[in-house]
């Protein structure tokens, strides 16, 4: 709910077209026409996917364009993601045609850009293209098959290769996501209040301030830190700044650590199961560098953990 919070903000919906997406896309779009949508005609098998977004928007020829927002958060992908954007975007064209939003004669439907927002540890490796879930249909067979693309925004990847805007609220949020320990946290959230110091950003402010609270300090920090009590991102700032680094600072260099040694072992030994990553985040400090030692010489995964 704190990730909806944040793109039901069309100052970060701007912000992705700003820089995150192809500038093609924000060449065509008038950005000040975005206008959320409702998403409560979803069928029940999608129910469960409430952080899902509607956004429409104009483009410069007039004709509306339709936004399709799906955050995924979960480490395991979803591997027929291309049927649920197709079928999303089927209940979607239903609900435009009801509501009586199609364009004038010959009441053509509007294009739809269906975006995914990944922000799982592991790449994003599901197809992204329907037709690359089926079998091969013979040639009389394929005029006839179902077919539909989406984009995918990999955060961590996007992080990784490097070049994110840095005056940019969505590429902000996506470093607050792999951040790597408390002062790079600190230089993040100082930008992001910097950002939205204007009376118009203050509900942004809030959800970003929630999500930092509720998500990012409940994954990163021991449970025993004393955590802000308030979604006040400046409140939350001065704390992160003024709290003992003993407390916080132990657990953050140790997620670094893990994060570091996932990517030296996939490099290695490629794409890694989940229950190696589920396993690098549980470990000590201790196992973490005996681990990474281990590496010179493993010949197999395996080798890496056998003491």
């Amino acid at each position: 709910q704190y990730y909806r919070k944040l793109f039901s903000s069309p100052h970060m919906v701007r912000a992705l077209f700003q820089g995150i997406l192809p500038p093609a896309l924000l060449a065509m779009l008038d950005l000040d026409t975005l206008e959320p949508l409702p998403t409560n005609y979803v069928s029940g098998w999608q129910r469960d996917r409430r952080g899902d977004l509607v956004w429409r928007v104009r483009r410069r020829d007039g004709i509306m364009l339709y936004l399709l927002i799906l955050l995924e958060h979960q480490s395991d992908q979803d591997r027929i993601m291309g049927i649920r954007i197709m079928g999303y975007s089927a209940l979607l064209y239903e609900d435009i045609t009801m509501r009586d939003l199609v364009q004038p004669p010959p009441q053509r439907l509007p294009p739809v850009l269906p975006i995914v927002l990944y922000s799982g540890e592991s790449r994003w490796t599901a197809p992204t293209r329907v037709a690359d879930l089926m079998d091969e249909a013979p040639p009389v067979l394929q005029p006839y098959q179902p077919d539909m693309r989406y984009l995918v925004l990999d955060e961590g990847a996007l992080v990784e290769q490097g070049g994110l805007p840095g005056d940019n609220l969505a590429g902000l949020l996506f470093q607050l996501e792999h951040s790597q320990g408390i002062e790079q946290t600190q230089e993040l959230l100082q930008t992001i209040l910097r950002l939205t110091r204007r009376p118009q950003y203050r509900e942004l402010r809030r959800a970003f301030g929630g999500w930092v609270r509720h998500v990012l300090f409940a994954r990163a920090l021991p449970q025993a830190a004393n955590l802000p009590d308030s979604d006040d991102l400046q409140e939350i700032s001065t704390m992160l700044t003024t709290h003992s680094k003993k407390d916080w600072g132990y657990k953050w260099r140790q997620e670094g650590a893990a994060d570091m040694l996932e990517g030296l072992l996939t490099r290695k030994f490629g794409s890694l199961p989940e229950s190696v990553r589920q396993r690098l985040r549980q470990a000590s400090g201790e196992q973490l560098e005996a681990w990474s030692l281990n590496i010179l010489d493993a010949a197999r995964l395996d080798d890496v953990f056998d003491s």
